[in-house]
């Protein structure tokens, strides 16, 4: 009898620890925690050194600032972030010379594609959902 209990109780084991995985993962559905990423790519052609890159995401009544290295000329950078849902962004770029370009505000949602190229007088935007 005792091979039968400890059996038992295994699978007794085993079974709550999958109800608590599934009633773990339907939270994070419920509350939208698998939501893909934004993904942007930054593109300097603007002729100079970007020495201050800053994007400004506002989304569910939060803004967050993301802020990256220099960026030289003819180089590009890429990053991912989250977004609840839907949301607006604004690019602001520091030019070696000093001068300020930003972008308009834009548009984007969760799994957003936006492509920036930061020129020398503006920025071009190019999303794609």
């Amino acid at each position: 009898m005792m091979p039968i209990k400890k059996i038992f109780i295994a699978f007794l084991i085993i079974f709550s620890l999958m109800i608590g995985f599934m009633a773990g993962a339907l939270t994070a559905g419920l509350n939208y925690w698998f939501q893909p990423l934004v993904h942007i790519q930054i593109s300097n052609q603007s002729g100079q050194t970007i020495k201050k890159l800053k994007l400004l995401v506002n989304t569910a009544s939060n803004q967050h600032e993301i802020t990256f290295p220099s960026l030289e000329n003819n180089k590009a950078i890429k990053a991912r972030f989250f977004v609840q849902g839907e949301g607006g962004y604004r690019l602001e770029a520091t030019l070696a010379n000093g001068q300020i370009v930003s972008s308009g505000r834009g548009y984007i949602e969760s799994g957003s594609t936006v492509k920036e190229l930061v020129g020398s007088n503006e920025i071009i935007s190019k999303v794609s959902y």
